[in-house]
């Protein structure tokens, strides 16, 4: 991880203990849009089968924190899974949305969305076959970073005929993703990063 960021992070945690409340208000700001729940999904299908917690700033973007390598592999595998789930959306919504209103057009391509990022754990959990268990990252980041809070996610309504439709589609095209080993990724000595 860019030491840069890590410094960042660092000082935008602790001016979130500051004493002055608006200072400390200001570095705790979440996000005015809450992510969707397939992203949100898709990123705990990547926490889970690698074993790393994630944050996520104010902007949306989200750091890794594991033993490595599994932070760089979580990063690649979300970056890369985002970017075939965004395009399959589109995929499916030219396809298979064309009728619906707009804001049921969102909902059912927000439910397919979450039975495609249901079904890649296996894939990403591929990609870093010995993972350590153990209480190390929970420690650091109890030590170092007491005051994270959960961000809610946006979700869909579950409502309609075509939910279970939508969301079996999503599935099998998410089943059916190619998720390879990155360029140069190879076995690393485990360390907290």
């Amino acid at each position: 991880m860019d030491k840069a960021l890590l410094a960042k992070i660092r000082k935008c945690l602790a001016l979130a203990r500051s004493a002055n409340e608006h200072e400390a208000a200001a570095a705790r700001a979440s996000r005015t849009v809450k992510p969707p729940k397939w992203e949100a999904l898709l990123c705990q299908a990547v926490r889970r089968a690698l074993g790393v917690i994630v944050f996520l700033d104010a902007r949306g973007d989200r750091t890794y924190v594991g033993r490595a390598p599994a932070p760089e592999i979580a990063a690649y595998a979300f970056a890369v899974l985002f970017r075939q789930l965004k395009a399959a959306r589109a995929d499916y919504i030219a396809r298979h949305l064309k009728r619906c209103k707009p804001g049921r057009k969102r909902q059912r391509a927000d439910i397919f969305c979450e039975g495609w990022a249901s079904s890649v754990y296996r894939k990403i959990a591929d990609l870093l076959p010995e993972r350590p268990e153990d209480g190390l990252v929970s420690q650091y980041l109890a030590e170092r970073h007491p005051g994270l809070v959960q961000v809610d996610v946006r979700g869909a309504a579950m409502k309609g005929r075509s939910v279970w439709d939508d969301w079996s589609r999503g599935h099998s095209a998410g089943s059916k993703v190619d998720l390879h080993t990155g360029v140069g990724g190879s076995a690393a000595p485990l360390m907290l990063q």
